[in-house]
Formats: C-alpha cells, sequence, structure tokens
C-alpha cells in the first residue's frame, strides 16, 4: 500500500542520528540492532545506522553483502532481502572505517507488546511463578525491554537490550508477552521476541502519535504542555513536582494540642465516624490541611511479640502512622499520586488486647486521604498471612487538625504515563522502521472512564501504528478488561462495562481480535495473576490467523443479535465453537428490561445455538444486557472453553 505521511515521518523519524563532533565517527546502528536479536523473516529488513559523511558502509549476514554510502548527515541505510527463518545463531557484520559485530542473532517472528500495567506485570507476579520460572528455558525465544520514558517530539532511539529466555532472564519478562511468545513458540518451533514497551497505569493517549491527536479535537491534546517542560521523564518530574510545590500548602507540623491524638485511651466523644477508605471530599471535608484518623482493633494473643503489617491502600499527600502511640511509619509524598503505604509494626509493641491505630494525613493540595475508590480491605495483619488478618477498612473515629482552603493551580499537570503521545514519541516510535509481524495490547484501566472518547482514539491508534509500519494488515491483538471490584447484587451501570464494550467495538477494525478475560480477573487485585490464560488466549488468534491453524477457535462467544418472541429474548452469537454451554448448574449474568430500560435478573436457558432469557416481571421485554458489570457473575462459554464477551443491546 502506498505509504501516508505518517509511515513517510516515520520511515525518517527511525534513523539513528549521532552528531558529528569533528572527530571520526564510529559506525553505529540504533540499539535494537544488538546481540540476540531476532530479526522478522519473510520481508525485506531496512538496516540503518550513522558513520562520517561519504563513508562507506557495509552489511553482511546470511550470505547477502550490501554497501551503503553516508548521507552528508551521516546517515546510510541498506535493505536485506527476505530471509528464511533460522535457529542457527547468525552474526551480522557491519564494517566502515570501523566495525562491529552482532552476534547471536536469529530470524523468526517478532511481536511488539505494549500497553499498561497488566502488560508490564513481570512472570515474577504471575501464578506459580517459581515453578513457570524455572521451566523458562528456551533459547529461541527473545525479549527486548524498552526503558521507561517520555518525549516531547519522537525518538531514533530507545534504551533497552536483547535478553535471551533463560531462568535467570525471564523473572522480569513481560508475562503476559511470555506466555503469549512460548505458546507459539512451543507449537511452531519458530524462534520468537517480543519487543515489551509497556508502562504501568498509562493511557491510551500516550501511546498515539501527535498528528493523529491533533487531527482530532475530541481527543486529548498534547498542546497544554511546553514541550521544553518534557524532553525525558526525570526532567518532567520535576517540573511537576515543582509546580506542585508551588501552588500548594505547606504542612506546619503536629499543632502541640494534638500531639496525644495517636495514644491509647484517648477521649474520641468529639470526633465524628467516617468510613475509610475515602477521600477528605467523599467524607465530606471540602478542605485541604491535615486530618487525623483512628481505629481501635483487638490483638488475638497468638500475635503477640511478632511482626505485623498496617496496609493501608492508596493514600495521598503525606501521612504519619501510629500503633498505640508511637510513630511506625510516614510519607511524603512530594509527586501527589496515590501512593500505597504498608508499615511494620515492630514486634516489641505488638501486645494481645485492645490497640490503636491513628494515621495524621496531610493533604496539600487536590483530592486527598484515603483512596475512595480502592476495592481492596486495608488490614493488619502478620507476613505472609494476609487471608488471616484484621479488615480495618469500615467506620473509623476521625478529626481536623488544620482546615486550610483547598489550594488551586492554573492548570493540572498529567502524571507522566498520561502526557498525550509522550509514551508513543520515547517508546514506540524508535521501532516503526523495524519489521514485526504484529502487535499485542493490554490497555483500558487508565480510560475506563472515557469509554465515549476511547471508542474512536482505540481504532485511530491501531490504524496510526499500522501506517507508520507501511503495512495496514498487520495483526493487532488485544485484551478486554478483566473482572474486578467488589460484585453488585443488583443490575447497575458500571464503568468497565462501557469499556469492554469500547473495546469489542475495536473488532470492527481489520485483523484485530480479542481475548476475553471476564472470567480470570480478581476482585481485589487490578493485576490478576492469571497470566497464563491471558496469553493462550492472545495467542489462539495469531496460531489461526498468522499460523496456519484455520479451524481452530480464537473466541467465546460474542452477541451477534437478538429477537423478541413475546415475553422472552432470544439472543444469537458468533463463535459457538463446540456448542453454548453453561459453567454451573444454571446459567448467570443475563439481565432483562422493558423500554424503561430498569434491568432485572433474568432466568437464561442454551436453547441451540441460543441463549432465551425471560423474567416474569418484565411482560413486554426489549433490551438484554450479559455480564455488565465492573465484576459480574457469569458463566456462559462455548465447546472450546473459551468465555462470553459482555453485551448490552440497548445504548
Amino acid at each position: 500500500m502506498a505509504r501516508t505521511c505518517l509511515a513517510g515521518w516515520a520511515s525518517l523519524g527511525f534513523l539513528l542520528v549521532f552528531v558529528a563532533t569533528g572527530l571520526r565517527a564510529d559506525v553505529k546502528l540504533p540499539s535494537i540492532f544488538s546481540d540476540n536479536m531476532v530479526l522478522q523473516q519473510g520481508v525485506r529488513l531496512p538496516v540503518r545506522g550513522t558513520a562520517d559523511p561519504g563513508e562507506t558502509v557495509t552489511v553482511e549476514l546470511l550470505g547477502q553483502r550490501l554497501q551503503a554510502t553516508a548521507s552528508a548527515a551521516g546517515r546510510w541505510e541498506v535493505t536485506l532481502e527476505p530471509l528464511a527463518p533460522a535457529s542457527a545463531p547468525a552474526e551480522m557484520r557491519i564494517t566502515g572505517k570501523t566495525a562491529l559485530t552482532i552476534r547471536n542473532a536469529l530470524v523468526g517472528d517478532v511481536w511488539l507488546a505494549s500497553g499498561q500495567s497488566n502488560m508490564q506485570v513481570s512472570l515474577r507476579e504471575a501464578d506459580s511463578a517459581a515453578a513457570e520460572i524455572a521451566a523458562a528455558d528456551f533459547p529461541e525465544i527473545r525479549f527486548y525491554v524498552v526503558r521507561h520514558d517520555i518525549a516531547a517530539s519522537p525518538r531514533e532511539d530507545t534504551g533497552g537490550e536483547w535478553k535471551v529466555c533463560t531462568p535467570t532472564n525471564a523473572p522480569a519478562f513481560s508475562a503476559v508477552g511470555y506466555f503469549f511468545a512460548r505458546e507459539l513458540h512451543q507449537r511452531h518451533r519458530l524462534p520468537t521476541a517480543v519487543i515489551s514497551t509497556a508502562v504501568g497505569s498509562s493511557a491510551c493517549e500516550a501511546w498515539v502519535p501527535v498528528e493523529v491527536l491533533k487531527a482530532n479535537p475530541s481527543f486529548p491534546q498534547p498542546a497544554a504542555l511546553d514541550p521544553a517542560t518534557y524532553p525525558d521523564w526525570p526532567t518532567y518530574d520535576a517540573f511537576r513536582k515543582g509546580l506542585y510545590e508551588r501552588y500548594s500548602h505547606k504542612d506546619a507540623g503536629v499543632k502541640e494540642e494534638c500531639r496525644g491524638w495517636a495514644e491509647p485511651g484517648l477521649d474520641t466523644a468529639d470526633w465524628r465516624e467516617v468510613r475509610v477508605p475515602g477521600s477528605f471530599e467523599t467524607q465530606g471535608m471540602r478542605i485541604d490541611g491535615a486530618v487525623w484518623f483512628r481505629k481501635e482493633v483487638d490483638i488475638p494473643e497468638n500475635w503477640r511479640g511478632g511482626d505485623l503489617l498496617l496496609y493501608l491502600g492508596p493514600i495521598t499527600d503525606d501521612d504519619v502512622a501510629f500503633f498505640n502511640g508511637v510513630q511506625i511509619g510516614k510519607t511524603e509524598n512530594a509527586g501527589r499520586e496515590w501512593v500505597f503505604r504498608t508499615y511494620r509494626v515492630p514486634a516489641e509493641r505488638v501486645q494481645a488486647g485492645r490497640s490503636v491505630v491513628a494515621i495524621r494525613i496531610f493533604n496539600a493540595i487536590g483530592s486527598g486521604g484515603f483512596c475512595p475508590t480502592y476495592p481492596a480491605p486495608l488490614a493488619l495483619h502478620r507476613p505472609n498471612d494476609k487471608e488471616n488478618g484484621i479488615v480495618l477498612s469500615g467506620p473509623w473515629k476521625c478529626k481536623v487538625e488544620t482546615a486550610l482552603e483547598p489550594a488551586e493551580m492554573p492548570f493540572t499537570p498529567p502524571r507522566g504515563h498520561h502526557v498525550p503521545a509522550a509514551l508513543f514519541n520515547a517508546m514506540i516510535a524508535p521501532f516503526t522502521g523495524v519489521p514485526v509481524r504484529g502487535f499485542i495490547w493490554y490497555q483500558g484501566e487508565s480510560n475506563a472512564g472515557q469509554a465515549v472518547q476511547h471508542d474512536t482514539l482505540f481504532p485511530a491508534m491501531i490504524t496510526s501504528w499500522r501506517q507508520l509500519w507501511g503495512r495496514a494488515d498487520l495483526p493487532f491483538y488485544f485484551v478486554q478488561l478483566a473482572n474486578y471490584q467488589a460484585r453488585t447484587n443488583r443490575p447497575s451501570e458500571e464503568g468497565w462495562a462501557r469499556m469492554r464494550e469500547s473495546q469489542q467495538k475495536a473488532l470492527a477494525v481489520p485483523h484485530t481480535g480479542m481475548a476475553v478475560t471476564i472470567d480470570i480477573g480478581d476482585a481485589t487485585n487490578v493485576h490478576p495473576r492469571n497470566k497464563q490464560d491471558v496469553g493462550k488466549r492472545l495467542a489462539l488468534w495469531a496460531r489461526r490467523d498468522c499460523y496456519g491453524e484455520k479451524e481452530l477457535e480464537v473466541s467465546g462467544p460474542l452477541y451477534l443479535s437478538n429477537a423478541v418472541e413475546k415475553d422472552r429474548i432470544r439472543v444469537r452469537f458468533t463463535h459457538v465453537g463446540g456448542g453454548l454451554v453453561a459453567k454451573g448448574e444454571e446459567l448467570k449474568g443475563f439481565a432483562v428490561a422493558g423500554a424503561d430500560k430498569v434491568f432485572v435478573w433474568a432466568k437464561a436457558a442454551i436453547e441451540g445455538e441460543t441463549v432465551v432469557v425471560a423474567n416474569e416481571a418484565v411482560s413486554a421485554p426489549r433490551f438484554v444486557r450479559y455480564a455488565w458489570a465492573n465484576n459480574p457473575e457469569c458463566n456462559l462459554y462455548n465447546g472450546a472453553g473459551l468465555p462470553a464477551a459482555p453485551f448490552r443491546t440497548d445504548d
């Protein structure tokens, strides 16, 4: 296909520039061309680098020998003819006035894995990590782990290095990327590589080229920030911290009359009751300043004289924690972020019977206190025994020490991983000249509140990446958000359900695939540990569409259509491979509504390749939903053992 202006920009953008200083420059290549690399098989392979202007550079690899002359800017490029897959280690030799050799290179398939924390989560954090790591001895699986950074304009190179998959190296690999690559490699015995470029908490807009964002005013725009503030991540962090410090309130310290507020036996009759976790604002305090929180707990006899851990979840801004009046920890959060707090209660402070946990929180600017949306319980527990701890979530006593008028800034700078286009510039642009087999993507949590925007932003990102790589048919496989947070007992509107719908809409873009994970999440952990099934479900799409397993079922049931039949609704699906199955005695997760769109749970039954739903209280049903919640109870699968994706028929 003809390249767009974006693709032309990428071709130039990938070139690595080393500014001459009057001395002879060594022949150099981008860091992706280095020992242990994997080259994409079956396509023409550009090799680019720098040398002295006018210098002749020779590239030799697997019988091919090509030459180029460095331009006046010191750039050179050759293009290797397509290579067949090769498991035998090869050497690439680049010679000019100086020479370098790239060793232990293989030829196979290269996949780029990106997204936010669930793609970044390492193998050491996955289920059965110890066993998985011990077995991770695959010399033909390679990872290039990209250093985290942001940039105001597209970079031409980035920090990172190739690692061979061994039990020593594998613990740091993306767990999803590893299980995806392992599935393909074990089945097709092809060298398989992953360029791992994911950043926790990152937003979709941070991965989108600036030209794409500017072309649509409804997208987040990079214009609000001076590019000089974010040439790299450390500079931007310093700028953001400085801006907060300039406009934030300063903590004058504990008032003399409040110094006993952490002590046992304090009379708290004039303290008011609040529910924790909760921010100052959700607890009715429209203030900045210092607020104390206290909770009395009963320590079991068998905990006496042993260390404990006090887990408080995310807090902002600054806190000091006390146990029976003794300070056990503090955190100063100059970045003004929700930061997790866990403090050790030393064994000598732990006595059986009534004890007091007290927390002083100082909020300097913006929302402060305990994170109100954090779903996991706050707890006091013994090390390695969180399951049998004392749950602290619930009623606490609180009292304001210092009430200040809320501070304001002229604008709120986004966190580094939310700066529009900044992650694309630093962590995607350097690879747009590197041929790849396709992309895998796990992101969406950070955009869950902007699903309508995501409806167009995500497909625009997919299209722009393909344009930059110069191939409209590059596979793009993504993960739909897993089940998470507390389960509701009645049908309701919840943000992650709408986000899953937005993700599924991207299947309208050709050559995409979606791994449904609505059954393998964790109500209390936004990073579910079962990454094995995530990698396998992504790999199903690649196995069918890229590796010739044409009869393979790649997805669970996806909604196709519905028809009202008097007092019930019949729902049809695609991807019913092997027939529809309810895992459990009865089918759950369906709700129906009449014209009023007031949804109630429905009885559901499988009839052939359809599901029939009804509720006696809804005599004229018009709409049906399935698994429409943050953490739904749902159990519809197909015969291939893959879960049905959530859906709704209303809008």
